[in-house]
């Protein structure tokens, strides 16, 4: 009896917890049912875009040398609908270094400028942030706006980083005749380079330095 007692009494507790908590209890239910439909559809959604970023990326490619009016316009459709996909960087790297190299340096430092805003911040993409950090500084350094090189590079040159920054932050600061600083990351790109070849254009650049001073 006391058995049968103790389980009605059980189920008569949750019961009466349920109808007290009821409202609280499928507001929480529907919370996460929303959240995992989300979820899913967002995925759903990630994965539509990269297929479709894909095929236009693509045909841009392809189109590259064809028709002008095609090629921008393909580019403009994988930038403004599908940006935060790989396939839209990639794309921004090329158009970037393309203008870069046919002397369209506003137009290669705005692209970049874009790549880097779309992809800073926490959960941006580091990779391709660091390529539109350092491309920019590339430019503005064959423009002689030392100044402006060094700003991109700014998040990396009071740390240790990899050996590439280091060495255009050396040739920055010795394009600028600041000597001291160049050495010191000439050093620290010295210290990280793992290739011998690299190695002796350090070296190189080193040697040039200590001989002005």
């Amino acid at each position: 009896m006391n058995r049968i007692f103790d389980n009605d009494a059980g189920a008569s507790s949750a019961q009466n917890f349920f109808e007290k908590n009821k409202k609280l209890i499928l507001i929480i239910i529907s919370v996460a049912l929303v959240a995992s439909a989300i979820l899913v559809s967002s995925t759903y959604a990630d994965r539509l875009s990269d297929e479709k970023a894909a095929s236009i990326y693509n045909k841009w490619l392809i189109s590259s040398e064809s028709n002008k009016d095609d090629v921008e316009s393909l580019y403009l459709e994988l930038v403004n609908n599908h940006a935060n996909t790989g396939y839209s960087m990639m794309a921004m790297l090329n158009k970037g270094a393309e203008n870069a190299e046919k002397g369209n340096y506003d137009q290669s430092i705005n692209i970049f400028l874009n790549l880097k805003n779309l992809t800073d911040g926490f959960n941006g993409n580091k990779f391709f942030n660091k390529i539109a950090r350092v491309s920019i500084a590339r430019i503005y350094m064959h423009l002689e706006e030392h100044d402006k090189a060094l700003s991109e590079l700014s998040n990396y040159s009071e740390e240790s980083t990899n050996a590439y920054i280091h060495e255009l932050l050396g040739d920055i600061f010795a394009a600028k005749q600041d000597n001291i600083r160049s050495l010191e990351q000439y050093e620290f790109a010295k210290e990280k380079y793992s290739d011998q070849q690299a190695k002796s254009i350090i070296s190189i650049k080193i040697a040039n330095i200590s001989l002005e001073q």
